[in-house]
């Protein structure tokens, strides 16, 4: 009962910031794109393909957390995993936009 209150609170938690801020990063990377790259065509298909690409790793990458879970006893091993899990989700959201504004450049040139 535990890990299914876990699952559900979790995969909602992470799934709905995995998109909002993919979504986000899609409308505001566009104009970042288009100043690296004057090739209106190039820099939204680029845009597109980050968007897929950051939609898909770190949705499966929270999906792999729900491997990664054993049994949970209490209420407070469902709350050590939804922080410990959505806090590394989180973390690797920051750690992918930042390499992908400093590979841009450099790839978009």
């Amino acid at each position: 009962m535990y890990n299914v209150t876990a699952y559900i609170i979790y995969l909602s938690l992470s799934l709905f910031t995995v998109l909002w801020v993919g979504k986000i990063l899609h409308r505001n990377g566009k104009d970042y794109l288009f100043a690296e790259c004057p090739d209106k065509e190039l820099s939204e298909a680029s845009n597109n393909f980050l968007y897929v690409g950051y939609c898909l790793v770190n949705s499966g990458f929270a999906f792999y957390f729900l491997n990664t879970c054993d049994m949970l006893k209490n209420f407070n091993d469902v709350l050590e995993f939804i922080s410990r899990s959505t806090g590394i989700i989180y973390a690797s959201l920051g750690a992918m936009h930042f390499v992908n504004m400093l590979l841009a450049p450099k790839i978009m040139n």
